[in-house]
């Protein structure tokens, strides 16, 4: 395959991922160097982020931490529906409808996933 068509089949790809990460309030903290996307995206009917800065269970740290930092998470406000995409591009719809029930349900789903695992045994290990 020649350098110009790999450009122009590749062009579309990094436009689209230029154009979300541009489009999300709440940036992941940290990237995944495993993957092509190097965070996942919650897309989520909450407009407000204040919603996303109360304590996750009982520690010092805000929902939005735990998910932008331990779990390479973005969050994108006042989208549509409640969607997690993971970072091989697979879409998951979520049923919660509050920030916290968001929360704990992508947690449950990315300890799941085989990236997410590794992840959620680190966090778990900074929670006890």
């Amino acid at each position: 395959m020649s350098k110009l068509t790999f450009l122009i089949i590749l062009s579309p790809i990094i436009l689209l991922s230029q154009i979300d990460r541009s489009s999300i309030e709440l940036k992941a903290l940290r990237e995944s160097d495993n993957y092509v996307k190097p965070y996942r995206i919650l897309k989520t009917t909450i407009s407000d982020k204040s919603f996303f800065q109360i304590k996750y269970l009982d520690s010092d740290m805000t929902l939005d931490y735990v998910l932008r930092y331990y779990f390479y998470t973005a969050i994108d406000l006042n989208s549509n529906t409640n969607q997690l995409i993971s970072l091989d591009g697979t879409r998951f719809n979520l049923v919660s409808k509050n920030a916290t029930d968001i929360t704990n349900e992508l947690i449950l789903l990315v300890s799941k996933m085989y990236t997410g695992k590794k992840e959620f045994e680190s966090f778990k290990k900074i929670k006890e």
